[in-house]
């Protein structure tokens, strides 16, 4: 991600559409969607949102349905295995 002031908290940082999308494994248009629809506010620079705000916005939409959990999306499948020995 750009950090575009570095001495702001996290959840202050602006992100771009692209890298919003990327965080939340969904695509850019389904983030302009939930920004239209309520659940993510945009920020004051067009096509820039708090990573906050981005936060905050996907768990409310997942929370009222209007987007599947992230363990239940094909696209987002886990990031490693791990396998359990068998007891010795």
């Amino acid at each position: 991600m750009t950090i575009y002031k570095r001495a702001r908290a996290l959840r202050d940082w602006l992100v771009s559409v692209d890298e919003a999308a990327r965080a939340l494994h969904i695509t850019e248009n389904r983030i302009r969607t939930l920004s239209r629809e309520g659940y993510i506010k945009p920020g004051k620079r067009k096509g820039f949102y708090r990573l906050g705000d981005v936060i905050d916005g996907h768990a409310e939409a997942v929370r009222m349905g209007a987007l599947k959990p992230p363990h239940e999306r094909g696209n987002c499948p886990p990031t490693f295995v791990c396998s359990i020995p068998a007891p010795v």
